[in-house]
Protein backbone atom coordinates (compact mmCIF):
# COMPACT_ATOMS: atom_id res chain seq x y z
CA UNK A 1 0.00 0.00 0.00
CA UNK A 2 1.25 3.90 -1.11
CA UNK A 3 1.39 6.61 1.74
CA UNK A 4 -0.96 9.00 0.76
CA UNK A 5 2.28 11.53 1.24
CA UNK A 6 5.81 10.38 0.49
CA UNK A 7 7.46 13.50 2.54
CA UNK A 8 6.04 15.12 4.95
CA UNK A 9 3.12 17.29 4.60
CA UNK A 10 2.19 21.64 4.21
CA UNK A 11 -0.60 22.48 7.40
CA UNK A 12 -3.11 24.87 6.94
CA UNK A 13 -4.60 25.41 10.43
CA UNK A 14 -8.22 26.87 10.37
CA UNK A 15 -9.28 28.22 13.78
CA UNK A 16 -10.93 30.71 15.34
CA UNK A 17 -9.02 33.15 17.42
CA UNK A 18 -11.32 35.90 18.70
CA UNK A 19 -10.84 34.98 22.41
CA UNK A 20 -8.49 34.02 25.08
CA UNK A 21 -9.85 30.68 24.96
CA UNK A 22 -9.34 30.00 21.39
CA UNK A 23 -6.23 32.32 21.51
CA UNK A 24 -4.72 29.53 23.66
CA UNK A 25 -6.34 26.22 21.96
CA UNK A 26 -4.35 27.50 18.44
CA UNK A 27 -1.10 27.77 20.29
CA UNK A 28 -1.64 24.58 21.54
CA UNK A 29 -1.84 23.04 18.13
CA UNK A 30 1.06 25.17 16.77
CA UNK A 31 2.97 24.18 19.07
CA UNK A 32 2.13 20.03 18.48
CA UNK A 33 2.28 20.64 14.67
CA UNK A 34 5.78 22.22 15.04
CA UNK A 35 6.84 19.08 17.00
CA UNK A 36 5.14 16.45 14.74
CA UNK A 37 7.99 15.03 12.37
CA UNK A 38 5.49 14.28 9.68
CA UNK A 39 4.32 18.16 9.20
CA UNK A 40 6.90 20.13 7.15
CA UNK A 41 5.51 23.55 8.18
CA UNK A 42 2.22 24.77 9.05
CA UNK A 43 0.28 28.65 7.92
CA UNK A 44 -1.42 30.25 11.24
CA UNK A 45 -3.97 32.87 10.20
CA UNK A 46 -4.02 33.51 13.22
CA UNK A 47 0.11 34.96 12.95
CA UNK A 48 -0.91 36.55 9.48
CA UNK A 49 -3.47 39.81 10.02
CA UNK A 50 -1.07 41.42 7.65
CA UNK A 51 -0.34 39.47 4.41
CA UNK A 52 3.16 40.04 2.65
CA UNK A 53 2.94 42.94 0.29
CA UNK A 54 -0.27 44.63 1.66
CA UNK A 55 0.85 48.53 2.23
CA UNK A 56 1.69 49.13 5.75
CA UNK A 57 -0.65 52.46 5.45
CA UNK A 58 -3.54 49.86 5.33
CA UNK A 59 -5.70 49.82 8.35
CA UNK A 60 -6.86 46.87 9.49
CA UNK A 61 -10.66 45.98 9.53
CA UNK A 62 -10.92 47.76 6.15
CA UNK A 63 -12.53 46.54 2.96
CA UNK A 64 -8.96 46.94 1.44
CA UNK A 65 -7.45 45.05 4.18
CA UNK A 66 -9.94 42.52 4.72
CA UNK A 67 -10.05 41.21 0.57
CA UNK A 68 -6.43 41.25 1.57
CA UNK A 69 -6.15 38.81 4.24
CA UNK A 70 -8.94 36.62 3.08
CA UNK A 71 -6.87 36.12 -0.50
CA UNK A 72 -3.77 35.35 1.43
CA UNK A 73 -6.17 32.71 3.10
CA UNK A 74 -7.21 31.00 0.09
CA UNK A 75 -3.86 30.84 -1.19
CA UNK A 76 -2.55 29.53 1.69
CA UNK A 77 -5.07 26.70 1.84
CA UNK A 78 -4.40 25.98 -1.83
CA UNK A 79 -0.93 25.70 -1.10
CA UNK A 80 -1.52 23.49 1.89
CA UNK A 81 -1.51 19.57 1.70
CA UNK A 82 -4.02 19.14 4.28
CA UNK A 83 -6.30 21.47 6.73
CA UNK A 84 -6.20 20.97 10.52
CA UNK A 85 -9.31 22.68 12.03
CA UNK A 86 -10.17 23.37 15.43
CA UNK A 87 -13.92 23.52 15.70
CA UNK A 88 -14.00 25.09 18.94
CA UNK A 89 -16.13 28.13 19.38
CA UNK A 90 -16.23 28.89 23.17
CA UNK A 91 -19.13 26.40 23.43
CA UNK A 92 -20.95 27.24 20.07
CA UNK A 93 -20.66 24.94 17.07
CA UNK A 94 -18.00 25.91 13.91
CA UNK A 95 -16.94 29.19 13.26
CA UNK A 96 -18.23 30.35 10.26
CA UNK A 97 -14.94 31.08 8.67
CA UNK A 98 -13.30 27.82 9.75
CA UNK A 99 -16.40 25.92 8.15
CA UNK A 100 -16.07 28.19 5.21
CA UNK A 101 -11.92 27.02 4.94
CA UNK A 102 -12.63 23.11 5.42
CA UNK A 103 -15.47 23.23 2.83
CA UNK A 104 -13.05 25.37 0.56
CA UNK A 105 -10.40 22.43 1.20
CA UNK A 106 -13.09 19.68 0.90
CA UNK A 107 -14.30 21.28 -2.66
CA UNK A 108 -10.73 21.31 -3.70
CA UNK A 109 -9.84 17.80 -2.79
CA UNK A 110 -7.54 18.31 0.65
CA UNK A 111 -7.58 15.83 3.64
CA UNK A 112 -9.45 17.46 6.55
CA UNK A 113 -8.27 16.66 10.03
CA UNK A 114 -10.84 18.03 13.09
CA UNK A 115 -9.93 19.08 17.02
CA UNK A 116 -12.69 19.56 19.36
CA UNK A 117 -11.61 20.09 22.75
CA UNK A 118 -14.47 20.84 24.22
CA UNK A 119 -16.68 17.59 24.98
CA UNK A 120 -20.00 18.06 24.97
CA UNK A 121 -20.37 20.67 22.05
CA UNK A 122 -22.43 18.60 19.05
CA UNK A 123 -20.47 18.65 15.65
CA UNK A 124 -22.51 19.37 12.45
CA UNK A 125 -22.41 16.64 10.24
CA UNK A 126 -21.27 18.55 7.31
CA UNK A 127 -17.88 18.79 8.42
CA UNK A 128 -17.46 15.61 10.44
CA UNK A 129 -18.44 13.12 7.76
CA UNK A 130 -15.90 14.47 5.19
CA UNK A 131 -12.77 14.53 8.24
CA UNK A 132 -9.85 12.11 7.89
CA UNK A 133 -9.40 12.22 11.58
CA UNK A 134 -10.71 13.63 14.77
CA UNK A 135 -9.05 14.54 17.79
CA UNK A 136 -9.46 15.90 21.21
CA UNK A 137 -6.39 16.53 22.23
CA UNK A 138 -3.15 18.30 20.96
CA UNK A 139 -1.32 15.35 22.19
CA UNK A 140 -2.43 13.37 19.69
CA UNK A 141 -1.84 15.65 16.38
CA UNK A 142 1.65 15.66 18.07
CA UNK A 143 2.31 11.99 17.42
CA UNK A 144 -0.59 11.75 14.27
CA UNK A 145 1.44 10.18 11.05
CA UNK A 146 0.03 12.74 8.48
CA UNK A 147 1.84 11.25 5.71
CA UNK A 148 -0.01 7.73 6.43
CA UNK A 149 -3.30 9.31 7.19
CA UNK A 150 -5.22 6.73 8.88
CA UNK A 151 -8.94 7.44 9.52
CA UNK A 152 -9.91 8.15 12.80
CA UNK A 153 -13.88 8.70 12.79
CA UNK A 154 -15.55 11.64 14.39
CA UNK A 155 -16.61 10.28 17.95
CA UNK A 156 -18.77 13.59 18.63
CA UNK A 157 -22.11 14.04 19.63
CA UNK A 158 -23.98 15.78 16.49
CA UNK A 159 -26.36 18.38 16.25
CA UNK A 160 -30.22 17.98 15.55
CA UNK A 161 -33.16 19.83 15.22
Amino acid sequence: MNKPFEQAVKVYLAAPFFSESQIQKVKKLEAALASNETVASYFSPMRCQRPEGLAEDIEPFTPVWAKATMENDVKEVEAADVIVAILDYDGQDTDSGTAWELGYAIAKGKPTFLVRFEEDVPGNIMLTERNTAFFTEAEQVETYDFMEAQTIPYTGKYIYL
